[in-house]
Order: C-alpha cells, then sequence, then structure tokens
C-alpha cells in the first residue's frame, strides 16, 4: 500500500569551532552545543472503520512538510549545575535555521490545522519526536506526521439509486456544522474526533415524483484519526426506508411525504 510523504531536509551548522577536548563535556553550557538535523514527512494514512486495514487520504488532503509549524521543547544544565527550560518556535518548518543548542534533552514537535475546524479543508496533522543534542555533534531527527482529527465520507448505495433521484443528504456535527451531498457530490469532510453525527435528508421517489424528507436522526460517533464512511441505501424491501450504515451500525430513517401547499394543491387540480 502506498503512503504519500512529502519529506523536507533541513540542513543544520556545522558543529562549533574551537573545540579543544576530544572529551565530550558532560555538565552543560556554553561549550557543550550541537545541532540537530530535522526530517518531516506527513503519512496519509489513517484507520478504517470499515475494513480491517488502514487506508489512505487523497493526497490533496495532505500537506506539505513546509506547511507545517514548528516547536521544540526541552531542558538543559548551565556550567553552573542550574537547569533551564527550552521552548521556541517557527512558523514553518523551512523557517528552521538549525541553531546551536545545548547538550540537553529535547522533543520536537509539528502541527497543521486547528482541531476546532470542520470542513472539506479542515484536515489536522501532527507529530512529534524526542532527541537528544550532543556537545559538537549533528544529531538527526525524524517526525512522521498524520491525522488527528476524524473524516468522513458519503456513499450511495444501489438501492437507493433505484428507488430515488435528485437526493439532498445533510450531515450535522454537534458543532452545529452542517454538510450537503449529493449523488454528484460526496466530498471528504474533516470534523472533531468523539463527535456524534446527524443525518437528514430529502430525495424524489423515481417511481411516482413525489418528493419525500427524511428526518433528522443520529447515526453515530466520529474516532480520531479515523476515515469514516456513511453508507446511505434504501430497502431492499421497497417499503420507503433508508438504511443508514456508519461503521456497521445500522440506523432506519421512515421517509415523510412532503405535502405541498394548498395553492400547489390547487394548480394540479385544474
Amino acid at each position: 500500500m502506498r503512503t504519500y510523504i512529502y519529506a523536507l531536509t533541513i540542513a543544520a551548522a556545522s558543529c562549533a569551532a574551537g573545540c579543544s577536548s576530544d572529551k565530550e563535556p558532560l555538565g552543560g553550557g556554553t561549550a557543550d552545543t550541537g545541532t540537530v538535523r530535522l526530517t518531516v514527512a506527513a503519512s496519509a494514512e489513517v484507520a478504517s472503520e470499515t475494513r480491517a486495514e488502514t487506508v489512505e487520504l487523497p493526497a490533496a488532503s495532505v500537506p506539505d512538510a513546509d506547511d507545517f509549524s514548528l516547536r521544540i521543547t526541552g531542558s538543559y544544565y548551565d556550567d553552573a549545575g542550574t537547569m533551564h527550560s527550552y521552548d521556541r518556535t517557527w512558523p514553518t518548518v523551512g523557517a528552521f535555521d538549525a541553531p546551536k543548542m545545548v547538550h540537553g534533552d529535547y522533543t520536537a514537535s509539528v502541527s497543521f490545522g486547528d482541531m476546532q475546524n470542520e470542513g472539506t479543508d479542515a484536515a489536522c496533522f501532527a507529530g512529534t519526536q524526542d532527541f537528544t543534542i550532543l556537545a559538537r555533534r549533528t544529531v538527526e531527527a525524524a517526525i512522521t506526521a498524520s491525522l488527528q482529527n476524524a473524516a468522513f465520507r458519503l456513499a450511495f448505495g444501489e438501492w437507493f439509486s433505484r428507488y430515488y433521484t435528485q437526493a439532498k443528504i445533510t450531515v450535522r456535527t454537534e458543532s452545529d456544522h452542517s454538510f450537503t451531498f449529493t449523488q454528484a457530490n460526496t466530498s471528504l469532510v474533516f470534523v472533531k474526533p468523539a463527535t456524534k453525527l446527524f443525518l437528514k435528508g430529502t430525495a424524489v421517489k423515481a417511481q411516482n415524483g413525489a418528493e419525500v424528507e427524511f428526518p433528522e436522526a443520529e447515526i453515530g460517533t466520529t474516532k480520531a484519526r479515523t476515515l469514516h464512511t456513511i453508507r446511505v441505501d434504501a430497502s431492499e424491501a421497497g417499503g420507503g426506508k433508508l438504511v443508514i450504515d456508519l461503521d456497521d451500525t445500522f440506523t432506519e430513517l421512515e421517509e415523510q411525504v412532503i405535502e405541498l401547499n394548498p395553492e400547489a394543491q390547487t394548480d394540479l387540480r385544474k
């Protein structure tokens, strides 16, 4: 299975000049500096609730390495043995200038997107990697970022297409963001993890042209780092029921005929 990887390697500064001893200092301090060479990659692989394996997000949904912001945190000791904290950020990975850092333990974190946002372009990726700076050396740290929020898409079943046309299916999240799909538009949507999903819709019956609606109902809950497929189908018995399958959890919605207003009914009788 392919994994889309977007990598950007940042060249670190060379070892500090003027080192007078081959023995590595242990106490920390200004002489005990080194650098880190970072490699950042974004993985398209996510879990799938409809299969017992991973699947891949579309390449357009996966950010390039330089789209990530970077933060490095850690701690080190000065010559007097006092511990200091290190916390520095860069707006993008490409802006990282490989500064000299004091011998110590650090964590590099990259992030893209906002977990509070929901929408077709709201993918949120993050990744971390621990590393130790060694005096007068350049160390390697590879970070792989993966999807942190959840995603879902719609798929219309064969029986639905037989019984209904002109369908408009709306999925709403607990944050009250609504996304409407048609049989020609089933775009991937990114939402918060652990959020409940609610579904409603309208359609036209292929048999007699009657417009029907399906009242809103809760259909399931999303999971982090997971691509969910909401399958919309109709009862094979043709009993006027919409069958919703989200991660093998089934919900049935009874169709309701949309009554024409009195003026429209009068016009139809003429």
